[in-house]
């Protein structure tokens, strides 16, 4: 009997199809294969650092997505509830470090607010982590900066930035978003990591070490963070008489404000600087004609103890000698540097007590 052509032709096409699909399933193992080689050899994703991914974005969110809020804390140490509110941008730093807070920048129409914004530097980085519901292992870095403007001049220009370094995490993280304030584009760029924090950048900013006959002796100290610093565990000491040392006291002090020490404040001018701080009653610093600092050989010690440690270190340290002839009346304002070699202070009639 003769066969179909017709037949033989439909077998042949069908067994040109299988083997089409063995191939092209062939092909799909082996370039499964190769990804999954690829992943090995490269390295996938790691599960810390899909879970920092989701933190950064979300923490990102909640900063940029709604005005954020501000709950008391009570005296007995409860939330209250009762008297939260929206305008936590109203408060100082340290009513901030005393309550809870979420921070939030948006304005209306999705806009940023710039008083809120503003207001980040009375949050410590701590209070800044909890409120975004960071982990308390976790570290952050946030930098708002303007990228179009009519003015060129302002492009560039930081509105806000401090946190961690990158660098010294094993694993970060980063979320971008661009927003309108006063008609010009920002970027908010949110970094989290998984580094350690750093003690706030507290400086002696200036010292009257022999104040004119009657008035006190005074040490300004600046906070050149970005993030408002916790006070607790900051201390402050001298070489003479034997050496004394105190801590500064609880508190927060936002970024770029001033803490003014005095040996005492009911005579203490003062310029612009936000807190006041009673050092006279430590001995650490001299009121009318008691004296504390030496104006002739001394060491001045700004110090930070770890928390929940007994490790001190000497922050910074100015140390003085004869050589540097204070003055009576003068101040010495520090310009960077070596702050215990003399060329890196200039000398002001009277001081400038408070002033940025």
């Amino acid at each position: 009997m003769k066969r179909d052509e017709r037949f033989s032709d439909s077998e042949d096409a069908l067994t040109a199809v299988i083997e089409f699909l063995t191939a092209f399933v062939l092909f799909l193992i082996i370039l499964t294969a190769f990804f999954s080689l690829a992943g090995l050899q490269l390295g996938s994703n790691h599960p810390k650092s899909d879970q920092l991914d989701d933190y950064a974005l979300q923490g990102l969110q909640k900063l940029t997505g709604n005005s954020g809020w501000y709950v008391p804390i009570d005296e007995w140490g409860d939330r209250d509830i009762a008297n939260g509110t929206a305008d936590w941008h109203h408060y100082n730093a340290t009513e901030l470090l005393d309550g809870s807070v979420q921070p939030g920048i948006a304005g209306n129409f999705g806009k940023l607010d710039e008083k809120r914004l503003d207001a980040i530097s009375n949050i410590t980085q701590d209070h800044f982590i909890r409120g975004l519901g960071l982990p308390d292992w976790s570290s952050i870095n946030l930098t708002i900066r303007i990228v179009e403007s009519e003015d060129l001049s302002r492009v560039g220009l930081l509105m806000f930035q401090d946190g961690a370094n990158r660098d010294a995490a094993a694993n970060s993280a980063v979320a971008h978003r661009l927003m309108i304030i006063n008609e010009e584009t920002v970027e908010i760029i949110f970094e989290v990591h998984d580094a350690g924090r750093t003690p706030a950048n507290l400086v002696i900013t200036e010292i009257m070490a022999e104040p004119t006959i009657g008035l006190p002796e005074w040490v300004e100290v600046e906070n050149r963070d970005g993030f408002a610093a916790n006070l607790t565990g900051w201390g402050m000491g001298r070489s003479s008489g034997g050496g004394i040392h105190t801590l500064i006291g609880n508190g927060a002090l936002a970024g770029g404000d001033i803490l003014l020490c005095s040996g005492k404040p009911s005579l203490q001018g003062n310029q612009g600087a936000e807190i006041i701080l009673d050092l006279g009653q430590s001995g650490i610093l001299g009121r009318g004609a008691v004296n504390g600092l030496n104006m002739f050989s001394d060491t001045l010690s700004l110090t930070w103890t770890y928390p929940g440690t007994a490790q001190t270190h000497a922050h910074m340290e100015v140390s003085w000698n004869d050589d540097w002839e204070i003055e009576s009346g003068v101040s010495l304002q520090w310009v960077g540097g070596n702050p215990s070699n003399s060329t890196n202070w200039i000398r002001s009639n009277g001081g400038t007590p408070g002033a940025n």
